[in-house]
């Protein structure tokens, strides 16, 4: 396998300078920690970047150290705001945007600098994409978008310009008898012998190994600080890769470093948003650090109620309990529990779909409620219904019973109380023998009965019996009352 002098050389050089600065931030930072910060400025492609007020350090500004292994960097009191400023290269070079959601757009930025280390990338349009062969002349890569066309490391076409962040497919196709063995990292495959590579930084680099031979060596590029931090008006967690969000909310990582986010709000809280770098609905956030340097996660304390308790219903009754059930509620975040009303009154808060009223009165309505609620206490609106006992067992009594006459007939009435809906039998009996009967609809209440005695049925003593039926099926009721008849006319 040969490797360029030139590309091993750059590399190893790129490697010493990268540890340098590596070195130098952490020892700053942690030397002056008290009182001093540093401030890491990277452009990547065609431009400078100027800071105002210029902090000790670097004595070039504006900083021109815009691709690969360089940086500049500047040490300033914590706290201070420095505000930075782009300028693009003659020629159609222009610029692309700023590292941080603090600075949208293409205008100035001005960060305030309360972290011990703070990265600021400033990307540049166009930028580069080079490819690096484990041999030259074993196999032809080629890319869409068009531009890559490279067979050997001295060809002009393994290296071409793209906007920044555009996601160019490689394609390796080895010459007989040679076969493809492998991409570098950072190129996502995504066939037999194609990947995809997003052009961020300057250069972006891919290699391509044939046959059994090793990986080219590419250059390194710089480590960027990455800062996470948290808004709105709930609270979470986000965890990644040297990152927990939480107690430490910064790490260093190698420019271009794929880093995943992982959001978990609090209870009572929800996720909202990754400040527009991935979408809402997206509590696992996936992107390169280094085009990003500083991301806002948002969390909204829950003001949103479950739905109302749907499909209420009785489900069984006694004298004294009713059981009701209902489908389950809906949230956000998560239903808790239930409160039950009975007559507006809290009578349970159950955690279950189902539940029983009991200690009611037989015969009874009531008004029966729910709701649902969450972890922070909204309270969904509420499901009514009417529930009823089952009535009370039958009573019954016989207020009276007398003869009357109306007209020329004889009518024995029977003031009969009772206190369900029922039916009642009177018999009138002379001697033995049943000389009139009726049968009689009765309601809750005082009922007056009424039977005509035939005018055949002598004067003297009679027996009046009036019987009930039992509603629930138990057995009859009966009456007896003795009646003294008068003379018919």
């Amino acid at each position: 396998m040969r490797v360029a002098p030139k590309i091993v050389a750059a590399a190893l050089l790129g490697s010493a300078i990268a540890g340098l600065l590596v070195a130098g931030l952490a020892s700053g930072a942690g030397r002056q920690a008290a009182a001093s910060v540093t401030l890491q400025v990277a452009p990547r492609g065609p431009g400078t970047v100027s800071v105002s007020p210029v902090g000790t350090g670097d004595d070039s500004n504006p900083c021109d150290e815009n691709q690969g292994q360089n940086s500049c960097t500047w040490t300033y009191d914590r706290g201070k705001s420095v505000k930075l400023t782009a300028a693009v290269a003659s020629g159609g070079k222009s610029f692309s945007g700023w590292s941080t959601p603090e600075c949208p757009g293409t205008g100035s930025c001005t960060v305030t600098l309360d972290q011990d280390v703070t990265t600021i990338v400033a990307t540049f349009n166009p930028l580069t994409l080079g490819i690096r062969l484990s041999r030259d002349e074993e196999g032809r890569v080629t890319s869409d978008p068009a531009g890559i066309d490279c067979r050997s490391e001295d060809d002009a076409k393994c290296e071409a310009v793209f906007p920044p962040h555009t996601q160019v497919k490689l394609t390796a196709t080895p010459t007989s008898p040679n076969t493809f063995r492998t991409f570098s990292p950072g190129c996502e495959k995504t066939g037999a012998n194609t990947c995809t590579i997003t052009v961020d930084d300057q250069k972006t680099w891919a290699g391509v190994a044939w046959n059994n031979e090793s990986l080219p060596q590419l250059a390194t590029t710089i480590d960027v600080q990455f800062r996470l931090t948290k808004g709105g008006n709930g609270s979470g967690r986000v965890t990644a890769s040297k990152l927990d969000c939480g107690p430490t909310c910064t790490a260093q990582y190698g420019f271009g470093k794929s880093v995943t986010l992982t959001a978990a709000p609090d209870q009572g809280s929800t996720f909202d948003g990754w400040n527009g770098v991935c979408s809402k609905t997206q509590t696992n956030c996936t992107f390169a650090v280094g085009p990003i340097t500083s991301l806002k996660v948002l969390f909204a304390r829950d003001a949103t109620p479950p739905s109302t308790p749907a499909g209420l219903k009785v489900t069984g009754a006694t004298r004294t309990s009713v059981s009701i059930a209902w489908t389950a509620s809906t949230d956000n975040v998560g239903v808790t529990g239930y409160r039950v009303y009975l007559n507006d009154t809290t009578a349970g808060n159950p955690t279950q779909t189902t539940f029983a009223l009991a200690d009611l009165v037989c015969g009874h309505g009531y008004a029966v409620a729910v709701d649902a609620v969450d972890a922070v206490g909204n309270r969904s609106p509420k499901a009514t219904i009417t529930a009823q006992t089952k009535p009370c067992p039958l009573a019954a009594r016989l207020a009276g019973a007398a003869v009357k006459r109306t007209g020329g007939a004889r009518v024995v009435t029977a003031q009969l109380r009772v206190n369900r809906v029922t039916t009642a039998k009177l018999t009138l009996a002379s001697g033995g023998r049943i000389v009139a009967s009726g049968r009689f609809s009765v309601k809750p209440g005082t009922n007056a009965l009424r039977l005509t005695v035939p005018r055949q049925v002598p004067r003297g003593p009679c027996m009046l019996e009036i019987t009930l039926v039992d509603p629930d099926g138990g057995a009859a009721r009966a009456f007896t009352r003795g009646i003294l008849l008068p003379p018919p006319r």
